[in-house]
């Protein structure tokens, strides 16, 4: 899971060095005042591109919870849990287990009510309906089925035969599972009560109402959609279970607003995983968000967490977009990251967004997965290749897959089916190679890219995705703007991957020189590392074989359409995107020549902007040779012919290009070379007074 050092000495955690992002939320985002609130639990929408660990983080909340925080676990891959009728029931069926902290267990008697009328054709006589519900539950409590030891598994089964009931009475053979499990559901909800004698008293007193009764035979017959109605009864239950049985602790590992040790109470969660594997996730929390917000001023304690890969344009009204910087979007709140989330943050959302009214998108509460920390992605790909060491391959590995867990998986995956003698020098074995005739790259591409971009082939997506993720990182320009004659899907492609969080200001990964260049500046959204090496890794795989396979744009094709729509310099953002794309097409000594021309004619911080610009410009390879063989060919250490400044600005140029590639690890030697020619042109080579700038960047490499 996700480590974060600097937030756990923040908050002044005792010995306890690190703890997880997940830790940390519970921590923060589950204390509550004894006094209760007055705003509604918010809906958790815990966001990540696919691959990134979201179930492994609920995972790691479900374990902090322990058996003390009441807490229940759903996840919509699961087969059994078909509709949101079957995810109610399975959710309930789970919270009625013991809780250290709960002298009672939570008791859910109007859900088992309704899915009793679900599972029954009532009389339409009120009197008569009433009698007949009365002597089920009667013969339910005298069941001597055996005690439920396994309550997941129960709740699964039972869901599984709920599949579809809220459009018919089940068949006699599916009622007798249904009456099994509200039988079930039932008992545990009274299983401390002395008798059944008392608990038909309890429920006679709850069917007295006549709107009850009337209620449910409407269910039986289904004159409307049952869902509503069950989420009501489900969120009725839990608020009166939390209000009779919660008790206030003092001392717990949860780290309140003020730092003090009060008496305070917990939330209740729900965590939900693969929300948009089915359409019954997405319809699941629509539900429950409009019954919350019919119920008010009433409250449940409810804490939903949602693990969701993909961006909702409703929550942009208040939350800003994770490809947007606060510059873009000054207005909205920014979406923080799991670790730094908390219930102030919540309540000030809604303070600030009052004047909107109940409106369902305010019920949302987004936030971004932290990065996982580098440990993680070493016990996820372990075994080091032959020729590397192991520090040079764990760094590798976290450059290449962006920090992402299942790219990390899939480099580990493609290692092991390298022949025994393989090494990855150059690293075309590992990204071209073909294993059963599929190369990494392809693999990659097949598994994350958004689904809508599948059903074209790749040799059609490839070519326009890569020219959308490098005008992402283009000086001066966002995306939006490519040519639609040159590029016709670019739009519908930049759209697909910022909606599916592949785009995002929390994939960019800052140069070195950028605390140097843009002190002040939060760097703009990106396309995750990952995604962006597999599809430039297809581009070059494409291009060479382009007399074999025509393909749509090779290269130097996709490069050359985007270099003419740079003007003529007219100024510096104009002149960097031209040596930008110069350099994609492989212009070296052309970059080079134009980057010692302004050395001596612009003030040296402009110039330290301008080579950091041009240097983030997309190379070929580092994918495919070794990196100090490429530095060596670029600008070899004897440079014959070539003045001091020109030899130490192509050096430069050189190495920072290969550094901005996710290929490339890290190296002391060649940031020491970086280092001693940014000094050199500090001291010996500038005609400028003020060489700070200078100085500051070869402080980026290293201690002078």
């Amino acid at each position: 899971m996700p480590r974060t050092v600097p937030r756990a000495e923040e908050l002044d955690l005792g010995e306890i060095p690190v703890i997880t992002a997940a830790e940390l939320f519970v921590r923060q985002a589950f204390w509550r005042p004894v006094e209760g609130t007055a705003v509604p639990e918010p809906v958790v929408a815990l966001l990540g591109p696919k691959g990134s660990g979201k179930s492994a983080a609920l995972t790691a909340i479900a374990g902090a919870c322990g058996g003390t925080l009441v807490h229940a676990r759903l996840d919509f891959r699961d087969a059994k849990v078909a509709d949101p009728i079957a995810a109610v029931a399975c959710v309930t069926f789970m919270l009625t287990r013991h809780w250290d902290n709960l002298p009672r267990d939570p008791a859910f008697h109007r859900v088992g009510l309704s899915l009793l009328a679900l599972n029954e054709t009532l009389p339409q006589d009120r009197e008569a309906a009433r009698a007949h519900v009365l002597k089920l539950i009667e013969n339910y409590l005298h069941h001597d089925d055996e005690r439920v030891s396994d309550v997941a598994g129960a709740a699964v089964q039972f869901a599984l035969a709920l599949s579809g009931i809220g459009a018919q009475v089940p068949g006699p053979a599916v009622q007798v599972v249904v009456s099994s499990g509200i039988s079930a559901l039932l008992r545990l909800a009274n299983r401390r009560r002395r008798s059944v004698r008392q608990a038909l008293k309890w429920f006679s007193g709850l069917l007295a109402g006549g709107g009850t009764i009337d209620s449910l035979i409407e269910l039986s017959q289904r004159t409307a959609d049952p869902l509503p109605h069950l989420m009501d009864a489900f969120l009725t239950d839990l608020s009166l279970s939390a209000d009779q049985w919660t008790t206030p602790v003092r001392r717990c590992q949860c780290l309140p607003p003020n730092r003090r040790e009060s008496p305070h109470e917990h939330a209740w969660a729900l965590l939900i995983d693969n929300v948009d594997a089915t359409p019954a996730g997405r319809e699941f929390l629509s539900a429950l968000v409009r019954a919350r917000q019919k119920r008010l001023p009433k409250r449940d304690p409810l804490l939903v967490v949602a693990a969701m890969d993909r961006w909702s344009s409703a929550w942009g009204t208040w939350w800003r977009e994770p490809w947007r910087t606060k510059a873009d979007s000054p207005k909205r709140r920014p979406v923080p990251l799991l670790s730094q989330a908390d219930f102030k943050q919540w309540t000030q959302h809604l303070a600030a967004t009052g004047d909107a009214g109940p409106t369902p998108t305010r019920a949302w509460y987004p936030v971004w997965l932290d990065p996982p920390d580098p440990a993680v992605l070493r016990e996820l790909a372990p075994t080091t290749p032959e020729g590397w060491e192991p520090a040079d391959f764990d760094a590798f590995v976290r450059r290449l897959s962006g920090g992402l867990p299942a790219a990390a998986q899939e480099i580990a995956r493609r290692v092991g089916e390298l022949p025994s003698d393989a090494q990855l020098h150059p690293r075309s074995l590992l990204l071209f190679q073909p294993q059963n005739g599929i190369a990494l790259w392809e693999r990659a591409l097949a598994h994350f890219l958004p689904k809508s971009l599948r059903a074209d082939s790749l040799r059609t997506v490839v070519p326009q995705a890569v020219a959308v993720a490098v005008r992402l990182r283009q000086p001066g320009h966002a995306a939006a703007d490519l040519n639609p004659v040159a590029f016709p899907d670019a739009k519908v492609i930049l759209s697909a991957l910022r909606e599916n969080l592949w785009i995002s200001t929390f994939a960019a990964c800052p140069s070195p020189l950028w605390p140097v260049v843009s002190p002040e500046e939060e760097h703009p959204a990106v396309l995750h590392p990952w995604l962006l090496a597999a599809l430039m890794a297809g581009l070059h795989a494409q291009s060479a074989a382009a007399d074999r396979n025509p393909v749509t744009l090779t290269w130097s094709e996709v490069f050359s359409r985007m270099t003419d729509t740079c003007a003529k310099p007219s100024g510096e953002a104009d002149l960097a995107r031209r040596l930008y794309y110069d350099l994609a097409c492989d212009k070296f000594e052309q970059v080079v020549a134009e980057l010692v021309r302004e050395f001596a004619a612009a003030e040296h911080p402009d110039w330290v902007r301008l080579v950091d610009q041009v240097t983030a410009a997309p190379c070929r390879w580092p994918a495919v040779e070794p990196t100090d063989a490429i530095a060596a060919r670029l600008a070899p250490d004897a440079q014959p012919g070539r003045e001091s400044a020109a030899a130490a600005i192509a050096s430069i140029v050189a190495l920072l290009w290969l550094c901005h590639d996710a290929h490339t690890v890290p190296n002391p030697l060649r940031d020491q070379r970086i280092r001693k020619n940014f000094t050199r042109l500090a001291h010996n080579d500038s005609s400028h007074v003020d060489t700070d700038a200078l100085t500051d960047a070869a402080a980026r490499f290293g201690d002078q």
